[in-house]
C-alpha cells in the first residue's frame, strides 16, 4: 500500500522512542496484527489494493516503538464511509499501548483526511476492545454504530426454512438467478449497477458520497457462483454477493441489498437462503456476515435461516478539524 495523489505529510515523525514512518505491503502486516479478531490478513489487503481504481488515494503508517514496528494505519482517501467520511484503519498491539503510538497514528490520519478535504474518517474496534473505544472517545471520536458479526452453520441448514423462503418470493413473482458463467462485461455491468442502487441506502452508508468501484466489487467475486440476483417483472430487484473468507476457511456476505419497490416480500431472506443452499452444495460449511444493529429486515432474514452471532464490533467517527 502506497500513497497516490496524497499530500506530503512530512514522514517520517519522531516524539520519543515513538517513529512513524510511511508503510506498505512490504511490512510484515500480520506480525503487527497477531491477535487482531478484525485483520483479515495481508493477502486480503493486498488483494483489494490491486482491485482499487490507480488513482485511488491511500496511505499506509506503520508505528513503532524503540525501532519496533508495533503499530500501522491506513486511509483510503474517498467519501465510501457514512457521511461521506474517509475509511481507515488503525491497529497497536496490546503491549505496545500507552507509550503515544496510537495518538501519533490517528494524527497522521487526520492530517491525510484535512488535506484530502474530507469531513472526516471513521475506523473500527471490536466489541471487546473497549480500551480502544474509550480512548477514541477521549480523542473526539464518537461511536456512530454497532455491527453484529453472525455466522451460519451450511451442514445444519434447514431445508424446509429455505424452500419456504424462496417459495414466499416466488408467490409475489420474484424470481432467484445465478450470473451466467459466461456473462459478458455487460452483464457484470448490470450486476453492479443492481448492488449501487441499494448501496448507498444500507444504514452503514447513509451519506456515504461514493459507492464501491466497479473493480473492488469484481474483486471479491472470484466466480459467478458468488453472487445472485432477484428478478421482478424482468427488471433486477435485489442482490446478495459473497466473498471468500480465507482466515476462517469460510465465506462471508459482503452486500445484499434489495430496491425500495420489492421490499416487505422476502426477497432478501430468499437471496440469502438460495445462496447457502448453492453454497452448501459446492462442499462450503459456514457463511458469516456483519450487519448494524438498527438493520432490522436483515436481521430478522439471519434469524430466520439460522444465523448465530458470534462477536461484533463498533464504528469509531472522528470528524474534521482535529483538535
Amino acid at each position: 500500500m502506497s500513497a497516490t495523489h496524497v499530500p506530503d505529510l512530512g514522514l517520517p515523525r519522531h516524539k520519543g522512542s515513538v517513529t512513524v514512518r510511511r508503510g506498505g505491503l512490504d511490512d510484515d502486516l500480520d506480525r503487527i496484527h497477531e491477535g487482531d479478531p478484525l485483520w483479515w490478513g495481508k493477502e486480503f489487503l493486498a488483494e483489494r489494493v490491486r482491485s482499487m481504481p490507480p488513482d485511488t488515494p491511500h496511505l499506509m503508517f506503520i508505528g513503532e516503538l524503540a525501532g519496533e514496528p508495533v503499530a500501522d494505519a491506513s486511509i483510503i482517501g474517498r467519501p465510501i464511509r457514512a457521511r461521506g467520511f474517509a475509511a481507515a484503519n488503525v491497529y497497536v498491539l496490546p503491549r505496545a499501548r500507552g507509550h503515544g503510538v496510537g495518538r501519533v497514528l490517528v494524527q497522521m490520519l487526520a492530517e491525510a483526511t484535512q488535506a484530502l478535504d474530507l469531513p472526516g474518517f471513521s475506523t473500527s474496534a471490536h466489541e471487546d476492545d473497549q480500551h480502544s473505544v474509550d480512548v477514541a472517545r477521549h480523542w473526539g471520536f464518537e461511536v456512530a454504530g454497532h455491527h453484529r458479526e453472525s455466522v451460519l452453520d451450511l451442514d445444519a441448514l434447514d431445508q424446509t426454512v429455505v424452500h419456504a423462503s424462496i417459495r414466499r418470493a416466488e408467490e409475489s413473482g420474484v424470481r432467484i438467478e445465478a450470473v451466467r458463467e459466461d456473462a459478458d462485461d455487460a452483464a457484470w455491468q448490470q450486476v453492479y449497477q443492481t448492488l449501487c442502487a441499494s448501496w448507498l441506502d444500507a444504514p452503514d452508508s447513509v451519506g456515504s458520497g461514493e459507492t464501491m468501484p466497479y473493480s473492488v466489487f469484481r474483486g471479491f467475486l472470484p466466480d459467478s457462483s458468488y453472487v445472485l440476483l432477484a428478478w421482478r417483472d424482468g427488471v433486477p430487484v435485489g442482490i446478495t454477493a459473497l466473498s471468500d473468507r480465507a482466515k476462517d476457511q469460510a465465506l462471508n456476505t459482503f452486500f445484499t441489498g434489495v430496491s425500495a419497490s420489492a421490499r416487505g416480500l422476502g426477497v432478501a431472506t430468499a437471496l440469502k437462503a438460495s445462496h447457502a443452499w448453492a453454497m452448501r452444495a459446492r462442499g462450503q460449511h459456514r457463511i458469516f456476515t456483519q450487519n448494524m444493529d438498527q438493520n432490522a429486515p436483515i436481521l430478522a432474514a439471519n434469524d430466520r435461516l439460522g444465523f448465530r452471532v458470534v462477536t461484533g464490533f463498533y464504528d469509531l467517527a472522528r470528524s474534521m478539524p482535529w483538535t
